[in-house]
Parts: C-alpha cells; structure tokens; sequence
C-alpha cells in the first residue's frame, strides 16, 4: 500500500526526536471536537413529566371515582419508573393501584331470597 506524504510527514514528527510529543498534541488539537450526547440524558425530564401526570390522572381518577383513568394514570407512572430503571416505583405503583381499584369498588350487598318479600311488607299500607 502505497504512503501518502502527508501521512509519512506525520508519522515522522510523531516518532522524530524531542518534537514528537508536541506533533502529537498538535495533531490531535487540528481535529474538530465531537460532543456526545448520552441517551440517558435525552430522557433526563420526561420521566418526571410522566410521574407528575401519571399522579395527576390518577387524582382525577380517584376524585371522579372512574377506574380508566386510574389505570391510564397507573400506567403512566410505571411508564416513568421503566424509564427510570427504578422497580420499588413499580412495584408500590402496582399495589396502590389495587389497594385504590379496591377502595373505590361498588359494593354490593348480596341479596337473600327473601329480602324483596320483606322489604315490600315493611313498604305496604294497612
């Protein structure tokens, strides 16, 4: 493979006598700098953005009384806790989601048969 002169000029400098450190450092300060973006970084405020509206969707759930939009808020915020490589956030998300789906359930009193024969008799005029 043939040398280009330019690269043959380099390599001397870089292995000539006492200026080849100062080649060196020259060399490397002529390139452009490269700045390197993390990906971690990318998503520094998102999931904080989806905690808080998770949490909020999730008040308005409770408040309003409708489970959609406590799942929709529970999913946010353990969309946000995925994000955050954080599985306590989970977790406790999980079990509040269920210890609220349970809190806010309609319950119903089961019905002995004869319940409607008494509460009519109770009901009636004699």
């Amino acid at each position: 493979m043939p040398v280009s002169p330019v690269m043959a000029d380099a390599a001397e400098k870089l292995h000539g006598g006492g200026q080849g450190a100062s080649a060196a450092g020259q060399i490397l300060t002529d390139q452009p700098l490269v700045y390197c973006v993390i990906p971690d970084d990318a998503f520094l405020w998102s999931w904080g953005l989806m905690l808080v509206f998770g949490i909020g969707v999730q008040a308005l759930g409770l408040y309003f009384r409708r489970r959609l939009l406590m799942a929709a808020g529970a999913a946010l915020v353990c969309g946000a806790a995925v994000m955050d490589r954080d599985p306590t956030l989970f977790a406790g998300q999980m079990l509040l989601t269920l210890g609220l789906a349970v809190m806010i359930a309609r319950r119903q009193k089961p019905q002995s048969p004869g319940a409607a024969r008494k509460r009519s008799r109770k009901n009636t005029r004699a």
